[in-house]
């Protein structure tokens, strides 16, 4: 007989293992709404938007955002991470569904979410923060989803020849920068002309 005295075992193994689980969903929850409050209001009212205020805004407590986001920064970087990450899963559908002209679609979601958030953006050029040094896999993945959509606009004859995919990110980057100087940042109507026009010198030229 063991002269050991057994430990006492959890009072309520669920709902330990249960207590574990629901603050990581929570702190999910809390992040994704953080992030969706502090993009909306970074598009319209602006970078000066306080942690704080974002906090108010998105129904938590200045601590949750402070935990999550322990400076502005953080916040600029994982809001362009998350735009980022969505447009992969944008590819993607698009991918699926076998059209040629899936990479302008594509592209021109890619300048309308970066019209929408171009002071971030510039927060991060600013900041010296580079997303391809600071989130290298999802910018690796949505620049392969691009190559890809090139290849089939390519052999569909919807886009010029000798364009490539470096090229096509370098225009979509400079038409962040086209539309920041032509102050279109909050004009859709002006941001989406700006795009259209780069769209267009991607097509072929008619012979």
């Amino acid at each position: 007989m063991s002269d050991q005295t057994p430990e006492p075992a959890p009072a309520n193994p669920t709902a330990a293992h249960g207590s574990d689980r629901e603050p990581r969903a929570d702190a999910r929850r809390n992040r994704e709404r953080i992030l969706r409050t502090a993009q909306r209001l970074f598009a319209t009212e602006g970078l000066g938007v306080p942690l704080d205020e974002i906090a108010r805004r998105a129904g938590v407590g200045p601590g949750t955002v402070h935990r999550h986001f322990p400076a502005k920064e953080a916040l600029y970087l994982a809001v362009a991470t998350d735009q980022i990450r969505r447009l992969v899963t944008r590819a993607e559908a698009l991918a699926a569904t076998g059209d040629p002209a899936a990479l302008f679609t594509l592209l021109s979601e890619m300048m309308a979410t970066g019209a929408e958030n171009v002071a971030v953006k510039s927060a991060l050029v600013a900041a010296e923060f580079d997303l391809r040094t600071a989130a290298p896999d999802v910018a690796a993945d949505l620049t392969g989803h691009v190559a890809d959509l090139l290849d089939r606009a390519h052999a569909a004859g919807a886009a010029r020849p000798d364009l490539t995919v470096d090229e096509v990110m370098a225009l979509v980057a400079g038409a962040f920068a086209a539309i920041r100087h032509a102050g279109a940042e909050t004009s859709p109507e002006r941001s989406a002309h700006l795009a259209r026009l780069i769209l267009d010198g991607l097509r072929p030229r008619p012979r």
